[in-house]
């Protein structure tokens, strides 16, 4: 590995996916709308689809993904598809809040948590919804591990583990806060959460179609 240790790319994953984690985005934000009702275990589950989904880039990228992916075809339908699932993730929530179907549960509908693997494939869409994960896993790590002279299958497991301790650690403290005991949580807050993650998300998604016209040269 040519003097760089297991533990110091670890470590520099980390520190390099606490950045990005903590960064607003599709994630951080079906965390902040689902752990009002579904409690601390949104950010873990989130963070598990999440990181199935990073796992296939990871050995995709070790057999050379990332040649494929940086071409302006593929970069483009990610901007398109992305963009049109984040505004429909997002006008789906602002639906749902319009015609009363979203509210906090009461002590009584516990019982009413989506199942475990509906939370997880949550953490898989709204990954997958967003192009700049794309973008990240086929320029970051493999431009530091190539410069690190580490481009190897060891480098990129401890980079990988490295990342995914860091989106953990985030997404379930993000959670555990969102959740609590909420004293301070009403229907009123709770709507407003909702409709303002709604409006991010379509405002997100608009964005990428944007950028999408302008990779094809409209804009």
């Amino acid at each position: 590995m040519l003097g760089i240790s297991f533990f110091e790319i670890f470590l520099f994953s980390f520190v390099l996916g606490l950045g990005g984690a903590v960064s607003p985005g599709p994630v951080s934000t079906a965390i902040i709308s689902q752990a009002p009702r579904q409690g601390w275990r949104v950010g873990p589950l989130i963070a598990l689809g999440h990181s199935l989904l990073e796992l296939l880039v990871v050995v995709l990228i070790a057999f050379g993904l990332q040649r494929f992916l940086s071409q302006s075809i593929f970069q483009i339908a990610i901007s398109f598809l992305g963009g049109l699932l984040l505004i429909f993730l997002g006008t789906s929530m602002l639906i749902d809040l319009r015609r009363g179907k979203i509210r906090l549960p009461n002590k009584n509908e516990s019982g009413e948590q989506s199942k475990i693997r509906k939370v997880v494939w949550l953490g898989v869409a709204t990954t997958l919804a967003n192009p700049f994960w794309f973008a990240w896993w086929i320029t970051v790590p493999t431009s530091y591990l190539a410069q690190a002279g580490a481009l190897e299958a060891l480098p990129l497991a401890a980079f990988y583990l490295g990342h995914i301790s860091a989106d953990f650690a985030w997404d379930s403290s993000l959670a555990s806060f969102v959740a609590g005991e909420r004293p301070w949580m009403n229907d009123k807050l709770y709507g407003l959460i909702i409709a303002v993650s709604g409006l991010f998300l379509v405002y997100l998604g608009t964005s990428f179609l944007i950028e999408g016209f302008r990779l094809i040269g409209i804009f």
